[in-house]
């Protein structure tokens, strides 16, 4: 298990637990949608959904749009 801290403008922090450590993983257990998000560390790193992150990590998931 990862554990994984998420911070979102609609919910804050919470801290989330996935088997695998990929980024899939965290978008299913959050119940969004990974074409509508992106994860970004406190470096400004992005983390897509393919990545594995390390144990600990704090993330920004930021919701995106498209104009169209």
């Amino acid at each position: 298990m990862v554990k994984v801290k998420i911070n979102n403008i609609k919910f804050g922090e919470k801290e989330i637990e996935v088997e695998s450590g990929f980024v899939s993983e965290i978008i299913k257990k959050l119940g969004t949608n990974d074409d509508s998000v992106i994860f970004v560390d406190e470096e400004g790193k992005i983390y897509t959904s393919d990545r594995k992150v390390p144990e600990g990590i704090k993330l920004n998931m930021v919701e995106v749009f498209s104009g169209g």
